[in-house]
């Protein structure tokens, strides 16, 4: 993993891959961090947060740019991306911390639910990132269980070699009672919402527009929100 300073910030790399993108004030990454930031701000916007997976924490600056002051606790295997966010956040950054353990542990030993858990983890294979396998088979029904009542579950899910879309998304899908999925445009991520009351598949759209219009994203028409 390497550093590199850029003109609004820095950026998290590794083997060429953007890990995060970390600004040095509220704002548009123009990034997939964009679009789950909104997912929060826009449609569960909670109070309580719990964020599996942070790197670098590049949701953070839209997230906060949308009006999402609340606090957030987040959960890494590494905390190698956490100096760089202090570094560049801490002034405007709010409450956020960050604790180094493997998500789903730390998901069992939470002493509160959540409104709102976004997934958001990653494995490095020699084809590329995908999802690692507690993504699969452990995090779905444990957030649910997580969640308060009416809470939310985000995922970003990468693709995984030899699941189809088809098969995977319903997979992940299966605890909960409604799930929606954003499809983008220049990203090969799909990203599910999942819970036991949802808003439409065009509510949802709608509202993310709207907050990825207000900080000037470049993501805010360059995807489409469908039922699963």
């Amino acid at each position: 993993m390497r550093i590199v300073r850029t003109r609004r910030g820095a950026r998290m790399e590794e083997d060429g891959l953007i890990l995060s993108e970390i600004l040095d004030r509220p704002g548009a990454t123009h990034t997939l961090f964009d679009v789950l930031a909104a997912a929060i701000a826009a449609v569960a916007p909670g109070p309580s947060l719990a964020m599996l997976g942070f790197a670098g924490g590049g949701i953070i600056a839209p997230l906060r740019a949308m009006g999402f002051g609340h606090p957030v606790r987040a959960v890494d295997l590494s905390l190698a991306g956490e100096p760089i966010f202090r570094e560049l956040s801490a002034p405007w950054c709010g409450d956020v911390r960050v604790y180094e353990a493997e998500a789903s542990a730390w998901l069992r030993s939470a002493r509160t639910h959540y409104d709102v858990i976004l997934e958001d983890l990653s494995a490095r294979t020699p084809d590329g990132n995908t999802k690692p396998p507690v993504s699969l088979d452990v995090l779905p029904e444990l957030m649910r269980a997580r969640l308060r009542p009416g809470g939310m579950a985000i995922m970003n899910v990468l693709p995984v070699p030899g699941r189809p879309w088809t098969t995977l998304l319903p997979h992940l899908a299966a605890p909960y009672a409604h799930a929606r999925v954003i499809v983008l445009e220049a990203w090969e991520n799909r990203v599910l919402f999942l819970g036991d009351t949802l808003p439409s598949a065009r509510e949802i759209g709608t509202l993310m527009r709207r907050s990825l219009d207000v900080i000037g994203s470049d993501e805010a028409h360059a995807f489409s929100v469908r039922g699963l």
